[in-house]
């Protein structure tokens, strides 16, 4: 979200006429949540950074902690939409193989993609040439991010080649454009969670969510 020169200046004099307000805000930069999660060091970067400057996905916060605490290095992941997330599942489980659309952005992520993570690119203007990494091989995954682009096909997609015990991840579910996919998973007897909040970064409310079965690898 963007603002014109005009609400910026607005917004100023609105902080100055409240100190309080402002003293309280300025007062996030030395301690509290913000700083905890690394908020500020991702609005600098412009991208998902911890505390320490590490990797981590552009999810919501509770999704990156609920997530975090469930990762072991017998888990394979399969993204749709490659980024910080490629980073931060590759140093926490055993492969994650990426599909990704973007040029600039495949080379960006490959420059420091781990050895146990494969990133693959595709055109952007057919669905089926970007499901055909998830279908090259018989491989099975034990946790699919939906994160790019033909998000409602890719939930779709994804049903066929979850383990037993397979999750799907969906990021910014709040957009009405996914809902279709969403009552594809719901009516498969997928159960949710949703994670809402703010981001690394951002600060206004989306939603990160995860769809499960019984027995699933994040014992939900």
């Amino acid at each position: 979200m963007s603002f014109s020169p005009k609400e910026k200046i607005k917004t100023l004099f609105k902080l100055l006429s409240e100190p309080k307000v402002l003293t309280s805000l300025i007062s996030f930069r030395s301690f509290g949540y913000l700083l905890e999660t690394g908020w500020f060091n991702s609005f600098k970067q412009g991208m998902p950074l911890d505390k320490d400057n590490n990797p981590i996905p552009w999810f919501t916060y509770s999704a990156i902690e609920f997530i975090s605490e469930r990762l072991n290095k017998n888990l394979f992941v399969f993204e749709f939409g490659s980024g910080n997330s490629t980073l931060f599942f590759s140093e926490r489980v055993s492969q994650v193989t990426s599909v990704e659309h973007n040029n600039d952005w495949y080379y960006k992520v490959s420059k420091t993609a781990a050895t146990n993570s494969r990133i693959i690119l595709v055109g952007d203007n057919n669905a089926n040439e970007y499901f055909s990494t998830m279908k090259m091989k018989d491989q099975y995954y034990d946790i699919i991010v939906v994160d790019g682009i033909f998000r409602n096909e890719c939930l779709m997609e994804s049903v066929k080649h979850l383990t037993e015990s397979g999750v799907i991840i969906l990021d910014d579910s709040e957009r009405d454009h996914y809902a279709e996919g969403i009552k594809y998973l719901l009516k498969r007897e997928f159960r949710q969670i949703i994670f809402s909040g703010i981001a690394p970064g951002i600060f206004f409310k989306k939603c990160t969510t995860i769809f499960y079965k019984d027995k699933n690898c994040f014992n939900i």
